[in-house]
């Protein structure tokens, strides 16, 4: 049995590349500049931002809801300092997501 490539697997799920990319960019807030970004990224590294963004939206409700999440976790007795959240704000998801898995522990 054959395993997938890549462009399979986005023709299987997105039937195209740019499906895939119009699917990705409400998931991260994305502009015109993020959608050129994205047109040159390769078909796996596409499903892996749309899995990991689909993951937090799904689960924290965005971005903003993993960084409170992250903001729970590591500040238990208090809230984080505006400095701290414009650096979240500035990280991708997949950082984010790993910040919270780690701080899970």
């Amino acid at each position: 049995m054959a395993v997938p490539t890549p462009k399979q697997m986005v023709e299987k799920r997105f039937k195209t590349r740019n499906d895939l990319v119009a699917a990705i960019l409400p998931l991260v807030g994305g502009d015109d500049a993020t959608r050129s970004r994205l047109m040159g990224t390769t078909n796996s590294k596409l499903l892996s931002i749309y899995d990991s963004a689909k993951k937090v939206q799904d689960t924290y409700g965005g971005k903003t809801g993993l960084i409170d999440a992250i903001a729970r976790l590591q500040f238990p007795g208090g809230q984080p300092n505006a400095g701290w959240r414009e650096k979240m704000e500035g990280r991708t998801v997949k950082r984010l997501l790993d910040a919270h898995r780690q701080l899970k522990g």
